[in-house]
């Protein structure tokens, strides 16, 4: 018994199939992964408030872990807690947005002690503090 194919010898463009899937691929994990990234690159428990935060443009995000031994963040940069303002003074000096400098505070739950001494050293440099938090569920 014979077998013979049933398909041209030609089939055109079905061996291109398995790459218009790819493609198609490739244009969508772009477009996920960028709105799954997390906000500052530091992960922290927010608490819980039904206050809403204000919209700032490009603020400078500081972040403190909880623990015994918290980490203090600012943007993606780890920093010690001394030289914390310093760090903070030098990326506000590129603030174009008006007005004080606007400073996202992400304090996790466990820290808040932490948050409020770093925040109020940021008050007294004039800087604006803003503490993050997510809605109550």
């Amino acid at each position: 018994m014979k077998l013979e194919m049933s398909l041209p010898e030609k089939p055109g463009l079905m061996h291109a199939l398995p790459l218009v899937d790819l493609l198609a691929l490739i244009m969508l994990f772009p477009l996920l992964t960028t709105s799954l990234a997390p906000q500052a690159g530091v992960e922290v428990e927010l608490p819980e408030t039904d206050f809403r935060l204000q919209r700032v443009a490009n603020p400078i995000i500081v972040s403190i872990t909880g623990g015994a031994d918290p980490q203090y963040w600012v943007g993606k940069e780890l920093v010690e807690e001394n030289d914390l303002v310093a760090v903070v003074q030098k990326r506000a000096e590129s603030w174009d947005s008006g007005g004080p400098p606007a400073i996202l505070m992400r304090v996790d739950k466990s820290a808040q002690m932490y948050g409020m001494d770093v925040m109020l050293k940021l008050k007294n440099e004039g800087f604006r503090c803003l503490l993050a938090a997510k809605p109550i569920q």
